[in-house]
């Protein structure tokens, strides 16, 4: 052991997939581990309020480790469980979910479920990398946790085939002409072929703009958008929104680098259980954050009136026209789901708000009294808060999922349904 070295046991992992090193100075937040391992952290320092290692050792490893496909899981931070069995992943996760319900009054009576995938490598349909060009050149990736740096990514191996490709493509294309620092996001486009949208705050060269346009022309993608500069909208190259398969086997159509959820698999079935719990069968419901429409079209099938609320007007007019091409019948309003007003009282309430959740949401759906509310979240912490504003204000959960939207990652999607 180094002079610089303190050894220690793995008691516990954090929400983050960092283990929690107990050693004779205290805890140390260690990367890479898994608990019960023994380890020796090095380059200890105190960030914050907790002491963190960047340097590890493995000394008796877990009979849980496994070794991740990935050659640069310990540098991106994408996917800190990788190095982890499945069973293992699942507890975790599992625990996050139960995290979210401690506290609440009649938490041990909530029933529980979980929807997991045999799909994790290769699943990923939506991506967000960031880019720096510096004198030794382009870095294109992922930004660890707590860090601004970004972690050089040649190939990732939870991209999906589709947008693994069109990630090669562009950094080929690009990898001479982009300047400063920006965001490249990548989904699946039309024709199952992927699309790319760059967004940098610097302006960027001619030839970014050239290679954009031949990479549509070649077809190598389906469409391009590039914004920078201070410009206030795009320049597009073909059809850069995103377009899936919805879970009626319909086409589903986004927006350019907007949100959808990442496993197809796993959304399949959050669509499901989330009609299951809110059983919107004749009665009157409203939909909170309702994106492009993932939600929206499944509920406007049964529901016998549907108000859905979107502040993002692009997003807004994309789940309208996921309506129409269905035939469907809903209000789309272009609005804030915090400060909206609702024309009447909703039987149902159905909410996916982003991960910072939705406090003043929260309180407007007390004031309109729903029978059930069914709540999608993608960060239990937030939505644990949130929970307790409903509980507090009248409701009680009856049911909790946990999917796993992102396996190999600490990240964990969860569906709860209330009543009142």
């Amino acid at each position: 052991m180094s002079d610089d070295e303190i050894e220690g046991t793995v008691r516990d992992l954090t929400r983050f997939g960092e283990g929690v090193v107990k050693t004779e100075q205290g805890a140390v937040f260690a990367p890479g581990t898994l608990p019960g391992e023994r380890v020796a952290v090095g380059n200890v320092r105190k960030r914050g309020k907790a002491l963190r290692a960047s340097r590890v050792r493995i000394l008796d490893s877990s009979g849980q480790r496994v070794d991740p496909p990935c050659p640069i899981v310990g540098r991106c931070g994408g996917c800190p469980l990788m190095i982890a069995t499945r069973p293992l992943q699942e507890k975790f996760k599992r625990g996050l979910l139960q995290q979210a319900l401690d506290g609440l009054p009649g938490a041990d009576e909530v029933a529980l479920g979980w929807v997991g995938t045999k799909e994790s490598l290769g699943y990923r349909r939506r991506a967000r990398l960031s880019w720096t060009r510096s004198p030794a050149g382009l870095r294109l990736g992922y930004h660890p946790p707590r860090s601004d740096k970004v972690a050089d990514v040649r190939a990732c191996a939870v991209l999906h085939p589709t947008l693994d490709r069109g990630y090669r493509a562009v950094r080929r294309a690009l990898d001479r002409h982009l300047v400063d620092h920006g965001e490249l996001h990548l989904a699946a486009g039309a024709g199952d072929r992927p699309v790319a949208a760059l967004r940098s705050e610097e302006p960027q060269p001619p030839e970014v703009y050239r290679e954009l346009e031949q990479l549509v022309e070649d077809g190598r993608l389906a469409g391009a958008a590039l914004r920078c500069g201070g410009a206030a909208t795009d320049a597009t190259w073909g059809d850069p929104r995103e377009r899936r398969v919805g879970v009626d086997g319909e086409p589903l159509v986004g927006t350019v680098a907007g949100f959808s959820q990442a496993h197809d698999t796993v959304n399949r079935a959050l669509v499901g259980r989330v009609i299951e719990l809110a059983s919107p069968a004749k009665r009157h419901v409203l939909e909170l954050f309702s994106g492009a429409g993932n939600l929206t079209v499944a509920l406007a099938r049964e529901a016998a009136t549907l108000l859905a609320i979107e502040q993002d007007e692009a997003a807004a007019e994309a789940c309208r026209e996921n309506l129409r091409a269905r035939g469907l019948d809903a209000t789309v309003r272009t609005d804030d789901a915090e400060s909206y007003r609702a024309p009447e009282r909703p039987d149902v309430v159905v909410l996916d708000p982003p991960r910072t959740g939705a406090p003043g949401a929260m309180r407007r759906i007390l004031r309109l009294e729903p029978s059930v509310v069914v709540y999608v979240s993608c960060d239990p912490p937030t939505l644990g808060r949130d929970l307790k504003v409903l509980v507090n204000g009248g409701y009680t959960a009856t049911d909790a999922i946990g999917l796993d939207m992102f396996p190999q990652t600490a990240h964990l999607e969860c569906v709860v349904r209330l009543e009142r």
